[in-house]
This record gives C-alpha cells, structure tokens and sequence, in this order.
C-alpha cells in the first residue's frame, strides 16, 4: 500500500512539473511607468521576460523618458534565464542594453535570507500566499508566496522560497514592485527554454555594471551643464542606483 502511495505521489509530482507555468507581473518601474513581466516555468527550467512597452507614464504619456536615456533608441525586451536548484547561488544569464549596445551578462545571484510569516498571508491572484521578508544586493524587500505552487523562482532574480513568488517589492518604495495579475499553471505557449543568445559571449555582471554606471554618468553631467547654462543651481548626483540592486558581492 505504501508503495502505490508513493508511486502515486510521485506521478502527481512528476506531472505538475511537466506542466509550464506561466506568470504575468505588473512591474512597476518608477513612480510614473509600469511594463509587465512574463515568467515561465517547465521541468525545472526559467524564462523571464521583461516587456519593452512601458505604460501609465504620467509626465509623458509614452515611453519618452525610457527611449532618452538611450540615444532615442526603443527599449527593448529583457531577457533572464536560469534553471531551479535548492543551492545558495543561482546562475542567471540576462540580456540588457547599454548606450545602444547589446549586453548578455553572466550572474551569479546569492540566495536572500528570508524570513517566513506563517500567520501573515492574503491571496494574490487566486492564490493563498504567505509572507516572507529579507535582504536582496543591499535592499530590504518584502515577499509573499504561493506554496501551492510548489517552485523557488519569482520575477526578475528573486528566488529561494518554498512557492512561487507573486508580490515582491522593495520596502518603503512606491517602485520597484512586481505583483501578479495572472497565473496559468498549463500554459500552451511555445517558449524556447534556452534561447539562441545564449551561445553569444559572456559578460561578467561587474563589467556590465561599470559600462551602465559610466553611460549614467555621462547623462547626470550633460544634465548638469544643461542647468548650469540655464543659470540654475541644481545639485545632480552621480552614481546612483535606480534599481532594487544597490550593493553588489564584490561591494561587501
């Protein structure tokens, strides 16, 4: 008997797996834009697709904003690659653009120490989730997970709870927020787990850090002298992180 149950267990288990799962996140990006993130889930493998469409811009009405900091360029679709582990460190592999250069960047990601709140849940999407609370590269971000759906992933790099993430955020932020708005657990999609780019050459994620920071750099000064020209005193600061990442392994 015990042996049908486990052969049983076993079958629902490998089955649930088989099936791909598919997330769509809002993604609230500033205090003024919004985009949508697609994560997909299928025999332990993760595709992460961050939108190039931004919306709900308040100051523009359009992606003006986004497109500047870029030389006028559309942005485009990101992409995050990585595959599900109960290890500390997951590999993450990412595209992103940088002063009209294309970027794919290798990352080694360390898992947050989270802190679970049994008794503090609510349902996001359908679903029963339950909170948990940790630090991620330097920011205090709050979590809440679904453990019906039983697979350590989220959007962006988020990972290392016991259920998939639905709502994370960083804490006192109104960005930096990614909140489900759908879940499909059979989702019929035809979504290519190892995309083409992956074979492209490698960057490390300090070298791709270093080249944004420069290109932002560059940007916060013309800015200034804009201002200066104009005969207003304004304080630009440089180096600034417009991001959840704040503080980097190699920052410690």
């Amino acid at each position: 008997m015990k042996k049908i149950i486990l052969f049983t267990l076993l079958f629902i288990s490998t089955l649930y797996f088989s099936q791909q799962v598919h997330v769509r996140y809002l993604m609230v990006l500033s205090p003024y834009t919004t985009s949508h993130e697609d994560v997909y889930i299928k025999n332990n493998q993760v595709l992460s697709i961050q939108d190039s469409i931004i919306t709900n811009n308040k100051l523009t009405d359009s992606w003006t904003l986004a497109v500047n900091l870029d030389n006028g360029r559309k942005p485009s679709k990101k992409y995050f690659v990585s595959d599900l582990n109960n290890e500390n460190e997951r590999n993450f592999f990412f595209t992103a653009n940088v002063d009209s250069k294309d970027f794919f960047i290798y990352d080694k990601v360390p898992q947050p120490d989270w802190k679970i709140e049994e008794n503090s849940t609510k349902t996001i999407a359908g679903y029963k989730c339950t909170k948990a609370t940790g630090v991620f590269r330097g920011s205090k971000v709050t979590a809440y997970f679904a453990k019906d759906l039983p697979y350590s992933a989220g959007p962006f790099k988020f990972y290392g709870l016991p259920g998939l993430i639905l709502d994370i955020r960083v804490d006192n932020m109104d960005h930096e927020i990614w909140k489900a708005e759908s879940v499909d657990i059979d989702d019929k999609t035809a979504i290519a787990f190892k995309p083409q780019f992956l074979n492209n050459e490698k960057v490390s994620l300090k070298a791709y850090v270093e080249a944004k920071e420069a290109h932002m750099n560059k940007i916060f000064s013309k800015t200034k002298d804009l201002f200066s020209k104009a005969g207003s005193n304004v304080k630009i600061v440089t180096n600034q992180r417009f991001t959840v990442e704040q503080k980097y392994e190699w920052e410690e």
